[in-house]
């Protein structure tokens, strides 16, 4: 994948953990979405579909207790995003 498509699917998913966390936060790739950033079970979920709405993908709830950095979850969007079938 491209660089600049990486880039701006960090930014998106920096921009998705803003939005739906309930104080300020300043997420980096290593940043742990429970310890770090003090989500709790029904933020990650919300996480996840804001990120299903945004780039179109759908998230295996099955890798979810896996995915528990920041770099993690831009990982695996990117990858997902890579699978998808271009229309």
């Amino acid at each position: 994948m491209p660089q600049p498509a990486f880039a701006a699917i960090e930014e998106g998913v920096i921009d998705v953990l803003n939005s739906v966390s309930r104080r300020p936060i300043t997420p980096s790739l290593d940043s742990d979405l429970i310890a770090d950033l003090g989500f709790d079970s029904l933020q990650v979920l919300e996480v996840i579909a804001e990120l299903e709405d945004r780039f179109d993908i759908s998230i295996p709830l099955n890798d979810v207790p896996a995915t528990r950095t920041v770099g993690h979850i831009v990982a695996q969007v990117a990858d997902l995003v890579g699978e998808r079938p271009k229309s």
